[in-house]
C-alpha cells in the first residue's frame, strides 16, 4: 500500500487535475459468501470513519475464475493518493469501528484469511475522448445504468512508440461507427501503474454477456457491409503494433456496491 501511495504522490504531478482514474483492487476466493460477509463490513467501518456517503466502489465477479474485481472511481489522481492517504491513516479508527459493528458469524475473519488472496492494485487513466460513454453511458438515468451490471473487458498491449497509432486508430473506428448510427457503450482506459503487459483496457458495457454478443453481431453486420469500414480495416496494418493479450468477463455482484 505504501509503494502505491508513494507512486500515486509522484504521478498527480503529472496530471492535470480533470482525468478521472479508476482503481481495481483484484482478488481471488475460495468462498464468495465470505467474501461478501467481509466486504460489507469492511466498506461499513470504513464509509463510516471516512465520513463517506458513496465510496464509487462496485465489485464484480469475474466469469470462470475465482477472481473478484473491486472497482473504485475517483475524479483526479491527487484525489484518489489522497483517499489513501487518509484510510491509512485512520486503519486504528476503522479496526475500533468494526469491533463496535454487529459481529459476524464466528469464524468468518479466519475463513476470509485462509480463502482469500489480494493481488496488486492497478490504476487506470479514464479516455473519454476514445471512449462512447460519454454520449451513451453518461446521459442515463441512474436506474437505466443500475441495469447494466456486464463488463466485457480487453486487456490491450501496444507496441514502443505506437500509443499515438493506436489511439487515433480507436478515434478513426468510433468515428466511422458513428457515421453507421451504430451505438453501444465502451470505456477506454490508459494504464498508470500495475496491469503488467497491458498499456490500455477496453471495457464493454451491456446488461448481460447474452445481451452483449448479440449486440456485437448486429454490429458487425452493419460494419462489414460498409464499403468505408471495410477498406480502413484491410489497410490498416495493426498486428504487429498491438494486440488484445486477454479477454474477461465481469458480472457485478449488485449487493456489493459501496
Amino acid at each position: 500500500m505504501k509503494r502505491l501511495l508513494f507512486a500515486m504522490f509522484a504521478l498527480s504531478m503529472l496530471f492535470s487535475h480533470g482525468q478521472s482514474v479508476m482503481v481495481v483492487y483484484e482478488a481471488e476466493t475460495k468462498s464468495v459468501p465470505t467474501f461478501e460477509k467481509v466486504m460489507h463490513q469492511w466498506m461499513g467501518a470504513v464509509k463510516t470513519v471516512m465520513n463517506m456517503e458513496d465510496a464509487r466502489m462496485r465489485v464484480f465477479r469475474e466469469q470462470g475464475t475465482r477472481k473478484m474485481q473491486m472497482v473504485q472511481w475517483f475524479d483526479s489522481l491527487s484525489e484518489m493518493a489522497k483517499h489513501i492517504e487518509d484510510q491509512d491513516a485512520n486503519q486504528d479508527k476503522i479496526g475500533q469501528t468494526l469491533q463496535s459493528m454487529d459481529p459476524m458469524p464466528d469464524g468468518t475473519w479466519e475463513k476470509f484469511t485462509e480463502s482469500t488472496n489480494f493481488n496488486e492494485a492497478a490504476v487506470w487513466k479514464y479516455r473519454p475522448d476514445l471512449s462512447t460513454t460519454p454520449q451513451t453511458f453518461s446521459p442515463l438515468s441512474q436506474e437505466e445504468k443500475d441495469k447494466i451490471t456486464y463488463r466485457r473487458v480487453q486487456y490491450m498491449s501496444v507496441g514502443v512508440g505506437q500509443d499515438d497509432a493506436f489511439e487515433n486508430w480507436r478515434k478513426k473506428v468510433n468515428t466511422l461507427d458513428k457515421d453507421l448510427g451504430i451505438s453501444f457503450h465502451m470505456a477506454v482506459f490508459e494504464n498508470v501503474f500495475g496491469a503488467r503487459g497491458s498499456n490500455y483496457m477496453i471495457i464493454l458495457l451491456d446488461t448481460s454477456r447474452f445481451d452483449y454478443h448479440k449486440h456485437w453481431e448486429e454490429r458487425m453486420k452493419k460494419r462489414q457491409a460498409n464499403e468505408a469500414w471495410t477498406k480502413f480495416m484491410e489497410s490498416a496494418d495493426n498486428m504487429s503494433k498491438w494486440s488484445v493479450v486477454r479477454e474477461a468477463n465481469w458480472n457485478q455482484i449488485v449487493s456489493l456496491t459501496f
